[in-house]
């Protein structure tokens, strides 16, 4: 009976052996040796197993701890708590270094970076020391770039740390997206004219006519008996060299297609009037040379005063061409009505040109800053008067008489009527285009600097001369030990 009892006992703790032998050890936490047990006691008087105590745990310096397991002594929710102060400094710190960054940015006048890392910190530590800061230095920059100071788009990205969703900022931050003022808000939109003015051609056009006009005339003094065959050639280098050099020259002055138009239209009218001049001038035998000499002097003279009123730049490109448009149906204008007055001396022809001519340039300086006018709109007008002036000419073809001048009388007078007309119908047609683009062009840069210093004659760094104002300065103590005052007279800035 006592030994299968026993049998039963053992047969009972198999099974809790090999449960007790399929568990983990923990590597952190090593089991205590097991006691060896005695010399065996009789089964009658035998005690009860007695339980192995424990091991002493070791030193906490000596065991590791696993980092993946909570410490049982700290409570669940002061762990989240000491996370999230974790959490906290971990971001106050990114955001402090953002900040002295954007500081530092800031002091170089790097805006658009500043301005970002700023951002960035606001939004990494919207409540912590640096916030301020950060929000200082958003400021600051929107002031130097001004940039209006916007509130938070709703599309905004929020702060998102790792435990918990950071409380949204109670004041307006500016995270708008950062552009860079020097760019433009949009597309240029281009001239009429087809893309923006660069004034080399009106430079090589009007550089060849000037040139050509020159060469030409010393070329007709290469012969008395054939002065054009030293001058067609001499014009025709000329010409082909000025259009080539002249651009350049213009170029180092920094000037606009305006301000080219203007010392072109001059030489090309002066010289129209110096030769026709010429032609009044001498009744009988006017030879080529003498109104081509003519003509060079007053392209030239009228050159220098077109270079002082270009200087100024107060003219557009759109002026420029109403003067040359009045000035042409003025030229035109004259001859028609010569062949409307018939007179007894073909000069009165010349002398109704120069009227024309005059009156059109002094209509034209006159009237263009008080009008709307482009170069693609006077082309119109031109082209209208052009085109009704010289209809009434098929007529001529058809009613010529040689025995008589009534024919050209009336294709004078219909032809001076349709010059007329012609031009009132362009400006109607044309009334509203290109509305708002006569301005002025582009400044050179050193014209945008006025830094004259006052006084009552100064000289700017471009180079200007103007009378300015009464600079009077107190006298410096290490120059003059008595107070008193300096009147400035002529000052100037290099």
């Amino acid at each position: 009976m006592l030994r299968a009892r026993a049998l039963l006992i053992l047969v009972a703790l198999v099974p809790m052996a090999r449960a007790a032998r399929a568990q983990p050890v923990d590597p952190y936490n090593p089991p205590a040796p097991a006691a060896t047990p005695g010399p065996t006691a009789p089964a009658r008087t035998a005690p009860p197993p007695a339980r192995a105590p424990a091991a002493p745990a070791a030193p906490a310096s000596h065991v590791p701890q696993d980092p993946y397991v909570p410490d049982p002594a700290v409570p669940a929710q002061d762990a989240q708590g000491s996370q999230d102060s974790q959490d906290f400094m971990m971001a106050e710190r990114i955001a402090e270094s953002l900040v002295v960054r954007a500081q530092e940015l800031l002091d170089t006048r790097v805006f658009l970076d500043a301005k970002q890392l700023a951002v960035e910190a606001l939004v990494k530590s919207p409540k912590g020391k640096s916030a301020e800061r950060a929000r200082a230095i958003i400021h600051a920059v929107n002031q130097q770039l001004g940039i209006p100071e916007l509130g938070i788009p709703e599309d905004s990205p929020k702060p998102t740390p790792v435990t918990k969703p950071a409380p949204k900022p109670t004041e307006d931050v500016d995270t708008s997206p950062i552009q860079d003022p020097t760019l433009s808000a949009g597309p240029v939109a281009p001239l009429p004219e087809g893309g923006l003015p660069s004034g080399r051609l009106a430079t090589r056009v009007h550089g060849g006519l000037y040139a050509g006009l020159i060469g030409a005339t010393i070329g007709a003094f290469f012969s008395d008996d054939a002065p054009a065959k030293g001058a067609i050639p001499l014009g025709v280098a000329a010409a082909a060299a000025g259009a080539f050099a002249l651009p350049r020259i213009t170029d180092r002055l920094n000037w606009n297609e305006a301000q080219v138009r203007t010392v072109g239209a001059a030489t090309v009218w002066g010289g129209m009037i110096g030769g026709l001049f010429e032609d009044i001038a001498r009744t009988q035998g006017t030879t080529a040379r003498e109104v081509l000499v003519a003509a060079s002097v007053g392209s030239s003279l009228a050159g220098l005063g077109g270079y002082v009123l270009a200087r100024n730049d107060k003219l557009t490109r759109g002026d420029i061409a109403l003067v040359d448009t009045l000035a042409g149906i003025g030229a035109a204008g004259g001859f028609t009505l010569g062949m409307l007055m018939q007179p007894a001396e073909t000069e009165a022809y010349s002398l109704n040109s120069v009227i024309g001519i005059t009156s059109g340039l002094v209509v034209g300086v006159i009237a263009a800053p008080r009008t709307n006018t482009t170069p693609r709109r006077m082309l119109r007008v031109a082209g209208l008067s052009a085109l009704f002036a010289g209809a009434p000419f098929l007529l001529y073809a058809a009613i010529h008489d040689p025995h008589s001048t009534i024919d050209e009388r009336i294709t004078g007078l219909v032809s001076t009527g349709g010059l007329v007309l012609g031009a009132y119908l362009g400006f109607r047609f044309t009334r509203g285009m290109d509305d708002g683009l006569d301005t002025r062009d582009r400044k050179s840069r050193k014209r945008d600097v006025d830094d004259a210093p006052v006084a009552l004659v100064g000289r700017s760094s471009w180079g200007r001369w103007g009378f300015g104002g009464l600079g009077l300065v107190p006298l410096a103590p290490a120059l003059a030990p008595q107070h008193g005052m300096a009147l400035q007279l002529v000052g100037a800035t290099f």
